[in-house]
């Protein structure tokens, strides 16, 4: 198979504690051999406060945006915690539109000599309009939601305190109203939705549960389970939707499957619904599965009902505690690894909603720890072993036709959920991502032969279930860009980075091969002799035809986000292929074309150019910052390997300025960290944490974020949630630089934001398999606890010191002395 495990050391334990972690001399310099008791008390076992771990509210949500997200990689819920009836919204990870397909591309690469040819004659606005009318024909498929359960309570709950709230370090929903609490959690041990609901006064807890969908579905009663039967439709996306093909043939089939086991009380069937009463508890299990076999297969075509009822019965077998337990235990394993904590403030303690309101402008440190600790509680909910990637929403969407069809949008999206897998310590989460890399590049050949006449793969900047790797539809500037292949293998190269694991650089290095194939069959020669692409775009930007004065965002010789792709492309072939020892003979076509390749420009502005000229930008303040890929998640540029685009690119980070969309900014965020720039991160994550109405009239740059916490493009997408851990992380400690004779550099506290001044992250990984716990006092670093997978050396460097270590699989503890 295309990964395999860490083995991660044990980490801390999870206990509740407000007390202040810090027992510290604060001092000048990190030193080796500390008294133990010292170290042990500013690492010990225990999370900072519960706040920095949990999500509650005085009120039951209103709206999907203050919804509570619950997942397991494959089965994703909503919960409204709704007092009177309850609504959770139910999605499972292979429903989506279509079936396999196929395309012919008729034509596709002479159409590319015509847009060629018009670029040459500088008719840039002429070759933005041909491609966008002749050369994208077809789409990706659409995300959809599985259906609702809905709880209609007994009768009038007497009168009651009202509370809700997610506890991350357990991945458990509770609401708790009028002498009823109800937990809920969907767990991965027994891959079941699971409900309890214990009512104070015994005999009191009941309810009626029914099931619905969106998509065309049957409900019935069987054995005592209520089931749902659906089928999606063969296509959904933009704003049509197909039901059936012209076989009369639906999509995929699947089955979601109720039970209620009542303790003290009956359960009835009837009416299409559950009715359970006169209870001490209630115990919810549902199941759901669909007939999806694989993404270049047909379904099966039957209801998968064999499978939930298993799933159920194995879930009733183990009862209500065992199902707890094991869930919590199994998520905490994951969930503990790793932690931010960060001064608090006396709003900190109200309400999720009203913490985020009144934080507005100047929002407490304790929200960005909040907003580390939960993304990577979304991150393991959304994407596990074995499951599909989280795509633009993770695994939580409850449209038929949703924004931008909740596909993998590979132009930012789906690498950025990804960010934090490697950092934040949960690399196995990473697991689908490869899997679906694999299976693209298994379908991208075809593409690549077909539409470029090419070696090697590529990849589109949309794809979906079936590992559509076509261009899509609507216009050149986002469906006309073929490297996205080459940016979701840098996620390969940087797996091995952090984990050494050459077994998986090895089983994925035929993916590398075939990127850099592709990327040497799609390069063109300019009159000089240098090489770039051609047509070539920076993902959804423009910038003003010269000739014409209109909007043009196709480029004659290569944008400086292709440019940089390629560049990185060929330099981790020949990395990776010295590493496995292999006499690789695409290097003897990719080395020479490095030479050639173009080099980004920098500008009259002294900013680096996102185009091969210096075209009048359309829109200044665009959400994309392509060019800046070299800077994150790219190393090309540094402040040790040149400097000049560097610095260019800074320039360029501050013409761009810093309010955006939700993904947006947090990769302002992560390249502002890279610029050692804590002031600018804090502003950029003022604006990130800027409270949206859900309400409110949609606006698709504003950004911001949701009473839930979700990010707001608007409207929600994930991937400010998944990436924002990776971009916070990158502020606090960095692991992308070597010294002269190669050794790793720890940079710590590289771009501290101001109120931050002490604070704690234990479990971040970093390169070279090395693990790592920092404790910060003043705005300098306290103390250290580094570890590493095999011995290693390693340059920590920190305000007002460096020293070197030999990090190895034993702990070594280091504290600041005067």
């Amino acid at each position: 198979m295309l990964f395999h495990p860490i083995i991660i050391p044990k980490q801390t334990a999870v206990v509740n504690s407000r007390a202040v972690f810090f027992a510290i001399i604060p001092a000048a310099g990190l030193t080796a051999g500390a008294p133990r008791c010292t170290l042990l008390e500013t690492f010990r076992e225990g999370f900072m406060t519960n706040g920095q771990h949990l999500l509650f509210y005085r009120n039951p949500a209103r709206c999907w945006e203050e919804a509570l997200p619950l997942g397991n990689g494959r089965i994703g819920a909503m919960v409204y915690g709704r007092a009177d009836e309850e609504l959770i919204e139910l999605n499972e990870d292979t429903l989506w539109g279509g079936r396999p397909r196929s395309f012919d591309g008729g034509g596709y690469f002479e159409q590319l000599g015509e847009a060629r040819r018009l670029l040459r004659e500088r008719r840039f606005a002429e070759a933005d309009e041909f491609i966008s009318s002749h050369m994208l024909h077809y789409d990706s498929e659409g995300y959809l939601p599985a259906g609702r359960l809905k709880l209609r309570f007994a009768g009038p709950l007497p009168d009651g305190e009202y509370r809700r709230e997610l506890e991350l370090s357990e991945a458990v929903a509770a609401t708790r109203t009028g002498g009823l609490l109800c937990e809920w959690f969907v767990s991965a041990p027994h891959q079941v939705l699971v409900m309890r609901c214990t009512a104070t006064v015994p005999g009191t807890a009941g309810f009626a549960l029914s099931l619905d969908s969106p998509l065309r579905h049957t409900v019935g009663i069987e054995a005592g389970d209520l089931f749902l039967n659906g089928v999606c439709p063969v296509h959904a996306r933009g704003d049509e939707i197909t039901e059936t093909d012209a076989e009369g043939r639906g999509g995929i089939r699947f089955e979601i499957r109720a039970r209620l086991l009542a303790e003290g009380g009956t359960v009835a069937a009837g009416a299409g619904a559950l009715t359970a009463s006169g209870a001490d508890s209630i115990l919810l299990l549902v199941a759901i599965r669909s007939d999806f076999r694989g993404w270049n297969r047909e379904p099966a075509g039957a209801f998968p009902a064999e499978a939930c009822r298993a799933d159920l019965d194995r879930a009733a077998a183990a009862g209500s505690d065992a199902l707890r337990s094991a869930h919590i235990e199994e998520h905490q394993l994951y969930y503990r690894r790793s932690s931010l904590e960060l001064p608090e403030d006396a709003a900190d303690a109200l309400p999720t909603d009203e913490r985020l309101a009144a934080g507005t402008g100047a929002p407490s440190p304790a929200l960005a720890a909040l907003l580390y600790n939960y993304g990577r509680y979304l991150l393991l909910a959304s994407s596990r072993p074995g499951t599909e990637p989280a795509n633009l929403q993770g695994i939580w969407n409850r449209h038929t036709l949703p924004p931008w069809g909740s596909n993998y949008t590979t132009n930012i999206n789906l690498e950025m959920n990804y960010w934090s897998a490697l950092p934040a310590n949960l690399a196995e989460c990473a697991e689908p991502l490869f899997r679906f890399l694999r299976e693209a590049a298994e379908a991208g050949k075809e593409t690549a032969e077909r539409l470029y006449h090419a070696r090697g793969w590529c990849l589109h900047h949309n794809s979906d279930l079936w590992r559509f790797t076509y261009p899509a539809t609507g216009q050149a500037r986002w469906a006309y860009w073929p490297v996205a292949g080459l940016w979701l293998c840098r996620h390969i190269c940087e797996y091995y980075r952090f984990t050494g694991n050459l077994e998986f650089l090895r089983e994925a290095y035929p993916l590398l091969r075939g990127s850099a194939a592709f990327a040497l069959d799609l390069l063109t020669g300019d009159e000089s002799g240098a090489l770039g692409t051609s047509p070539s775009t920076s993902p959804e930007n423009g910038f003003l035809d010269p000739e014409s004065g209109r909007t043009a965002t196709v480029c004659a010789r290569g944008s400086s986000m292709d440019l940089e792709l390629i560049r990185e492309c060929f330099l981790n072939l020949a990395e990776a292929a010295a590493e496995l020892g292999l006499d690789e003979p695409l290097l003897a076509e990719s080395e020479p074309a490095l030479a050639r390749l173009r080099r980004p420009g920098i500008g009259e502005a002294g900013q680096l150019l996102e185009y091969d000229e210096a075209y009048e930008e359309a829109e200044p303040h665009h959400r994309h910052l392509s060019h800046l890929y070299g800077v994150y998640p790219g190393e090309l540029f540094t402040p040790d390997r040149d400097p000049e685009r560097y610095e260019a690119a800074r320039i360029s980070l501050i013409r761009r300025g810093d309010r955006s969309t939700g993904w947006a900014m947090c990769w302002r965020l992560a390249l502002w960290a890279r610029f050692r720039d804590g002031g600018r991160a804090d502003a950029v994550l003022k604006e990130f944490l800027t409270p949206v109405d859900p309400a409110a009239e949609t606006s698709y740059q504003s950004g911001g974020i949701y009473p839930n916490l979700l990010s707001a493009h608007p409207p929600f997408q994930i991937d400010a949630n998944l990436g924002i851990p990776a971009a916070i992380a990158e502020l606090l400690v960095q692991s992308h630089r070597r010294s002269a004779d190669g050794t790793m550099i720890l940079d710590l506290l590289p771009a501290l934001p101001p109120g931050w001044e002490e604070g704690k992250l234990t479990g971040v990984r970093a390169r070279n398999g090395v693990t790592l716990d920092l404790a910060w006092k003043n705005s300098r670093v306290a103390a250290v606890r580094i570890r590493a997978a095999k011995p290693v050396k390693v340059e920590l460097n920190a305000p007002r010191f460096t020293r070197r270590v030999e990090a190895g699989p034993e702990a070594q503890f280091l504290t600041a002395y005067q």
